[in-house]
């Protein structure tokens, strides 16, 4: 593995959407976060070029868990209950690591690529590593889109879902 650790800045654009999509046992819903993120610093802690591989460092991106705005006052009030934001007010998602297809590099094309991601989600006091499908592609210059989505259950962050949710 190659080390070097320059200091990156990225920036989540103004158009980005960070939601949370739930099921009740009555129906589903979607939380948008309301927060906007000022540019960010990180570090490639390494490359791996047999392993397609490449390794952060100072990837957190965390939000308040009062940002999250369900379009129900009830059911922000609900969510913010379940989630004890009283005691561990914020969610944060750290990138610990991308893995790249074989046939494809982010940086060299122009099309979809097919990417996996190691990230480290934490609230209401856990902490869990999941691996993230993303799609990306390399935009003008130096920006990228990222589109991902995972699946996961409230109980694995130790949280008991009030009785409106499953």
């Amino acid at each position: 593995m190659v080390n070097f650790t320059p200091s990156l800045t990225y920036r989540i654009g103004t158009n980005s959407v960070l939601k949370l999509d739930g099921k009740t046992n009555v129906s589903g819903f979607t939380c948008n976060c309301t927060e906007r993120f000022p540019p960010q610093t990180f570090s490639i802690e390494g490359q791996n070029a047999k392993e397609r591989t490449t390794t952060f460092r100072q990837t957190q991106l965390s939000f308040n868990i009062k940002s999250l705005d369900c379009g129900n006052n009830k059911m922000n009030k609900d969510l913010q209950k379940a989630l004890n934001a009283g005691e561990y007010p914020a969610v944060t998602i750290e990138l610990l690591k991308v893995k790249e297809d074989r046939c494809n590099q982010l940086t060299e094309l122009k099309d979809w690529v097919k990417l996996k991601a190691l990230t480290k989600i934490s609230l209401n006091g856990r902490s869990n590593d999941y691996w993230i499908d993303i799609t990306a592609k390399k935009m003008a210059g130096n920006r990228f889109r990222f589109i991902g989505a995972r699946k996961f259950c409230m109980s694995d962050f130790g949280v008991t879902p009030p009785e409106a949710f499953m």
